[in-house]
């Protein structure tokens, strides 16, 4: 039987369900793994990499707020990690630790297998300019997107991350939270995407600004997934929006991960089976 022993860093860590998921998918498929929890203090974070060189462990996962300044201890970056400019994932390969981001593809491969749609040409409103959106944005530049509009409470920060997606040849206005265009800019979207934690249970339950503008023809997408059903997609569902909640993007880019650990296909319908089992245990 095949072993690994993998980890995921953070701080703080809270209830991922990384751990979970990795676990229930290695032991489906027979293969004997440990994914173990690390809360790396920022201080931190050069010493805990100091000692993963020498430890057994055969890849990370990388959470907030290590995915930027963790590149800094790697000996190599793929392109995906060095386009978006931040690292969620780190694997060993001829003994140097090479970092990688999976978070825009999870994001685009669960807009093509699970709401069956292509952002090539489409227009796109994103909530939010952090981390998730950094990697959200990016990728839907690098998949050909229409245009591109940022919404962000600060505006600098919108700003300041449009300007990849700009050189990646895409089309991307920043707006307010605030702005007089923001339910325009929704209603013109093809594709709507909360990449913020508005929403998130015991986080920041209240509504996203704007989503009156929402229309029946849209796709609306949210990267929370607790709860699953956030009132963003519920109130897209109730006009008859399409809508996608965030357990798939995790699943995704999870597989991701997976993948560069162990050279295994993981199985996405079972990942969502257990981790749908796990939330609605908590």
């Amino acid at each position: 039987m095949l072993k690994y022993s993998l980890g995921i860093i953070g701080y703080p860590l809270g209830h991922t369900l990384s751990p979970f998921m990795h676990k229930a998918v290695a032991h489906e498929l027979g293969l004997e793994l440990q994914y173990k929890s690390f809360e790396v203090n920022p201080k931190a974070l050069g010493d805990f990499m100091k000692r993963f060189r020498d430890t057994s462990l055969d890849g990370i996962n990388v959470t907030v707020p290590h995915k930027v300044a963790v590149m800094e201890f790697l000996d190599g970056l793929t392109d995906e990690a060095i386009t978006i400019g931040a690292v969620n994932t780190i694997y060993r390969k001829d003994n140097k630790l090479i970092g990688d981001n999976t978070d825009g593809f999870g994001f685009i491969e669960s807009l093509h297998q699970n709401a069956r749609v292509d952002p090539s040409g489409k227009s796109i409103f994103v909530y939010g300019a952090g981390g998730a959106a950094r990697a959200i944005v990016t990728s839907l530049a690098g998949y050909k997107a229409k245009k591109i509009v940022i919404a962000n409470r600060t505006y600098k920060k919108a700003e300041k991350l449009a300007v990849k997606a700009k050189e990646l040849g895409c089309v991307v206005d920043c707006i307010s939270n605030e702005d007089s265009k923001l339910i325009g800019s929704i209603r013109a979207a093809d594709i709507i995407v909360n990449s913020t934690s508005i929403g998130m249970e015991g986080v920041d339950e209240k509504e996203l600004p704007g989503i009156s503008g929402i229309g029946p023809s849209s796709l609306a997408v949210d990267i929370v997934y607790r709860p699953l059903r956030t009132k963003f997609l519920v109130k897209a569902d109730s006009i008859g929006a399409v809508t996608l909640d965030g357990l798939w993007m995790l699943i995704h880019q999870g597989a991701r991960s997976f993948f560069r650990w162990t050279g295994r296909e993981f199985p996405t319908q079972l990942a969502r089976s257990v981790l749908l089992t796990r939330l609605s245990n908590n």
